[in-house]
């Protein structure tokens, strides 16, 4: 099961990464501003590599990114749009790296089986 767990939080910080690059990618070609851009994608492809390696520290990096995209943006989410699109903001920024970084920290603690039982 934790291989599986991992297995789900890996490609879902994937897809979330991948989603956000290739948004400021898009935004960095309308702009033509690319070095935000590409310390943005470094960031968090970074995360992504960082996670696949050394799951608990990339489990930890991810929920800090969510916590960050939290901090940084849901008070002007506040202001400008009304409950519902909030959510939506919500679930596709912060909730995804979020629920990936817990996901590859529980993948993490392994059940250790209980000793045999040996009849005598």
């Amino acid at each position: 099961m934790p291989l599986r767990m991992r297995g789900a939080a890996l490609a879902l910080a994937l897809l979330w990464a991948a989603w956000w690059v290739f948004f400021a990618a898009g935004d960095a070609v309308v702009r033509h501003d690319f070095g935000g851009a590409v310390i943005f994608a470094a960031v968090l492809t970074g995360t992504v590599a960082v996670a696949w390696k050394w799951p608990a520290v990339g489990g930890v990096l991810l929920v800090l990114e969510s916590v960050a995209s939290v901090a940084r943006w849901a008070p002007m989410w506040i202001r400008r749009f009304d409950f519902w699109q909030v959510v939506l903001m919500f679930a596709i920024m912060p909730l995804p790296p979020l629920v990936a970084g817990v996901l590859l920290l529980l993948s993490g603690h392994r059940h250790t089986p209980p000793p045999p039982v040996h009849a005598a």
